[in-house]
């Protein structure tokens, strides 16, 4: 009767303390796999945000340096604002972004104007890395 209980259990699969193993390591593994998983997840998703973020400061820098003090219309820090927060419409939150427009020394042909943009970016694995904050800027001299 001995040899037949462990032939039986041979054949089912080794050992007596080991039969829950399986279930136990591919557990493990897979939330450790779909953890490396969300975190490349958010990481890329920031990184594009922060891109977007960047393409709009570049767009409002633009819009202002166009639309200086000798142009038809004169760019406003409000209407530098609306168009940032335009492009941020459906990637960030727009409402939360804070857009910051400098002109340096003022708003005529050949002086500088900065636009700076902040905004907090909040990954879906906030739990285990905390929200960002992404900030960008770009300068450039009027034209207009």
């Amino acid at each position: 009767m001995r040899k037949a209980f462990i032939d039986r259990y041979q054949r089912a699969g080794g050992k007596k303390g080991e039969r829950g193993n399986y279930l136990i390591e591919s557990g493990l593994c897979f939330v450790t796999f779909f953890v490396i998983l969300l975190g490349v997840l958010d990481v890329s998703r920031g990184i594009y945000s922060y891109n977007f973020m960047s393409a709009a400061a570049k767009e409002g820098t633009r819009y202002a340096i166009v639309h200086g003090n000798s142009s038809g219309s004169i760019a406003s820090a409000s209407d530098v604002q609306n168009i940032v927060r335009g492009w941020l419409v459906g990637v960030i939150g727009a409402d939360t972004a804070t857009v910051t427009t400098t002109w340096t020394p003022d708003n005529k042909p050949g002086s500088l104007v900065q636009v700076q943009v902040q905004c907090n970016y909040a990954p879906i694995s906030s739990l285990l890395v905390g929200n960002w904050t992404l900030k960008s800027s770009s300068k450039r001299m009027i034209v207009q």
